[in-house]
């Protein structure tokens, strides 16, 4: 190839058209536009095996994704998984403000999806639950001291006798 103006897509849609055009002319004008380029016959068959080789990679890697999506809809978090999803997701979720379930939707993983939504309110509901207990419980704490306290000595000295 020679140093031209040309970018290496339209010298590669040029090739297909010579190779799968149905039309005569538009064969001939391509490949006349493909010498005029700097391209001899035996490059352009070599650049032709490329890109066919090239499509037949992305077919198979197509394949093999969609393959791969479809696997994707039975897979299932582990215990251990789902223990730390519950724990930490909600930390992770407030923290990071990602829970994570764009990806796993996108990537068709049903089951996972439902498990993680499930498993964040879930784990958010535990904690908010857990912080009010734990707050109540030291509230109930509080108070019980304060009434445990002998203020006897305290009144006696406040209150004037009369």
């Amino acid at each position: 190839m020679t140093n031209s103006e040309i970018h290496k897509d339209d010298v590669d849609w040029l090739i297909s058209v010579v190779y799968t055009s149905q039309d005569e002319e538009l064969r001939n004008e391509s490949y006349d536009k493909l010498i005029d380029f700097g391209l001899d016959e035996e490059q352009i068959n070599k650049r032709f095996k490329e890109i066919e080789s090239d499509e037949r990679q992305l077919k198979a890697f197509e394949k093999a994704w969609k393959k791969q999506v479809e696997r994707n809809k039975l897979e299932k978090y582990t215990f251990i998984e789902k223990i730390k999803i519950f724990f930490f997701g909600p930390y992770e979720l407030f923290r990071l403000l990602n829970s994570g379930l764009t990806e796993l939707y996108e990537s068709n993983y049903k089951i996972k999806f439902k498990q993680r939504l499930i498993l964040l309110i879930a784990g958010t509901i535990f904690w908010i639950l857990a912080i009010v207990v734990i707050f109540e419980y030291s509230e109930f704490r509080r108070i019980n001291k304060i009434e445990k306290v002998d203020i006897s000595d305290w009144e006696k000295n406040r209150i004037k006798d009369e």
